[in-house]
């Protein structure tokens, strides 16, 4: 009864067998060969049939096509949906038809092409359209890293940011760390902080994903074809699967075994290194007065008052704001302040990302003293830069203007001055007499042998001698404590210690927390400041080559320079690297930085 069953779910197959596509691997692989089959049974073949072609697309190509005759076997599950009408494949004859193709290098469900088949000179369509899932080779990296600029050519100190972007495959297993994200030499450098950065399911295929920031605003400082050295990664994949045959012996017997294993593989791999064109300013109507600043900058001054006495101060506020070199403005040229004295300017220097670009932001604080009454004319004050977006230079000015400067409250009074006689214009003679007797207080004095005057004696003259020396030395200190405090260096040089440890007590603070990038920006910022406040030298916005010539000037030698800029690199590195540091490395991290910045002193 089986066998009668059986025969006929066959006959039912063979009768409703139609053409079918497959392919003849389980997983198509980009950029790698596969075969495309398509199984036409013979009785469906027709007669007066002749060119079978395919025409591919979406960067698929064609390499040849092979036909054999086969039997195709039927499974349990086919007979039975042919039983109940719905199956049309299995023991049947049929022709099967091997396309041999290379998938492109993009991964996803992508469209082969269509298949044609020539019957009485006419071509037919057999197929349609022919989707397949290509996935990333198991041999190829699992992690493609990108490094997009804003703009390819800028002027030179011209902004610009690049984007950073991750993908990873279906292979992907993690362990992502950064080994080198060096932006170079020829560029300043604003870094963006990565931990906000989020991956995404890859539209269209959900076992890849993706993820891009922008990762840093740049500003050339020269020009030329400058280079942006790659940024190199490592992680784990799943390596490409491996047959693995075993022999074993039983009972003097040897039994064969085959598995497909895969293992994890630690590998590397790097952006494409970004070349960037920096053009020369134009010479053509440059400013004589031009500042060096590249972009689009907003410029005023003026003063809190213009009418003043001697003795009274006013202040100059100067405010610059633009979106060049990022965290770097230069100081406008100012006029000569002959007839005022002048006290050390107060700078302050902001920096914040607006849209997406860097604004910095600069305020001068100038306190000018009148040495005399008069009026006076301040001329005014000009400040140029040159704008990519118009391709010229733009100078903004304000002023001039008028001080007038009367003269100063009049002295004090002397203190000792001649009684002035107040009551009664005159007094009787019988009250001098009552006075005279009731004033007990006036007698005279005794004549003393033993009186000498106190210029006689010899311990006057020793200390009146001591006191001179003595008079010297204060007042030597005294100036020298207001020449201290009036030279706003030797004050910064005197803070910085006290000001370093300040800094480290945030660096511990953010360990303590366990907050990775509030360490190292800590520790960044507190090395530059400590070497800005030690020489009074502004190291921030420096690039590395500028800050390594600036420290060779000053005499400190290359091994220390060497080591400063490794730990610079360090903390940048570390700061803004996609992964955190463990909290070991952290702590090391500290500790060395404390002692290069002891070392220092």
């Amino acid at each position: 009864m089986k066998r009668i069953i059986f025969l006929c779910l066959a006959l039912a197959l063979y009768a409703t067998a139609r053409p079918s596509l497959q392919v003849d691997r389980e997983r198509i692989e980009s950029g790698k060969t596969f075969g495309l089959q398509l199984i036409f049974p013979l009785n469906e073949l027709p007669e007066n049939r002749s060119d079978l072609s395919i025409e591919t697309a979406n960067g698929f190509t064609f390499a040849g096509i092979d036909s054999t005759d086969q039997v195709i076997r039927p499974s349990m599950e086919d007979m039975f949906n042919s039983f109940f009408g719905s199956g049309n494949r299995g023991g049947y004859k049929a022709r099967v038809y091997t396309f041999k193709l290379k998938a492109p290098k993009k991964t996803g469900r992508i469209s082969v092409g269509q298949i044609f088949l020539t019957i009485d000179g006419q071509k037919r369509n057999l197929t349609g359209d022919i989707p397949l899932s290509v996935q990333r080779a198991y041999t190829d990296d699992a992690l493609a890293v990108t490094l997009t600029p804003s703009k390819k050519s800028v002027y030179e100190g011209e902004q610009f940011n690049v984007t950073l972007g991750f993908h990873t495959y279906e292979h992907f297993e993690g362990g992502l760390q950064a080994t080198d994200m060096n932006t170079g030499d020829d560029f300043i450098v604003h870094r963006s902080d990565l931990s906000t950065m989020k991956f995404e399911p890859v539209e269209g295929n959900r076992r890849e994903m993706q993820a891009s920031a922008k990762f840093a605003w740049l500003a050339s400082t020269k020009s030329g074809n400058l280079q942006i050295p790659p940024f190199k990664f490592k992680y784990t994949k799943r390596g490409e699967p491996k047959v693995v045959e075993e022999n074993k012996q039983m009972g003097g017997m040897t039994f064969s075994s085959r598995s497909v294993k895969q293992e994890s593989v630690e590998t590397e791999t790097q952006t494409p290194t970004l070349n960037i064109t920096v053009k020369p300013l134009p010479t053509e109507g440059k400013p004589a007065n031009f500042s060096g600043m590249v972009g689009s900058y907003s410029f005023s001054a003026d003063f809190d008052r213009t009418n003043l006495k001697v003795g009274e101060a006013m202040t100059l506020t100067i405010n610059i704001r633009g979106d060049g070199l990022p965290g770097s403005i230069t100081d406008p040229k100012l006029p000569d302040f002959a007839e005022f004295r002048s006290v050390p300017p107060e700078n302050e220097i902001n920096k914040k990302i607006v849209g997406n670009k860097v604004v910095t932001t600069k305020n001068i604080r100038v306190f000018l003293y009148p040495k005399k009454k008069g009026e006076f004319t301040i001329p005014e004050i000009s400040y140029s830069w040159f704008n990519p977006s118009k391709k010229a230079y733009e100078t903004a000015k304000a002023g001039p203007w008028n001080v007038v400067v009367e003269k100063g409250e009049a002295a004090p009074e002397a203190i000792f001055q001649a009684p002035v006689a107040q009551g009664p214009a005159a007094v009787q003679k019988q009250e001098i007499e009552s006075l005279g007797s009731d004033i007990r207080f006036i007698h005279k004095v005794s004549d003393s042998a033993g009186y000498t005057a106190p210029y006689k004696s010899i311990l006057y003259w020793v200390i009146f001698a001591a006191a001179i020396p003595f008079y010297l030395i204060v007042t030597f200190a005294v100036r020298s404590r207001r020449k201290h405090n009036s030279d706003a260096a030797l004050v910064r040089k005197g803070k910085a210690d006290k000001m370093l440890k300040a800094r480290f007590a945030d660096a511990r603070e953010a360990l303590k927390k366990g907050d990775a990038k509030a360490l190292y920006a800590a520790l960044e910022n507190g090395l530059i400041n400590y070497l800005s406040d030690k020489t009074n030298l502004e190291f921030k916005g420096m690039t590395r080559p500028q800050m390594k010539e600036e420290l060779a000037k000053l005499g400190i030698n290359e091994e220390t320079i060497t080591a400063i800029d490794n730990w610079l690199e360090k903390c940048a590195f570390a700061r803004f690297a996609p992964v955190n540091p463990t909290k070991e490395e952290q702590e090391q991290m500290l500790k060395d930085v404390e002692k290069l910045c002891g070392g220092l002193k």
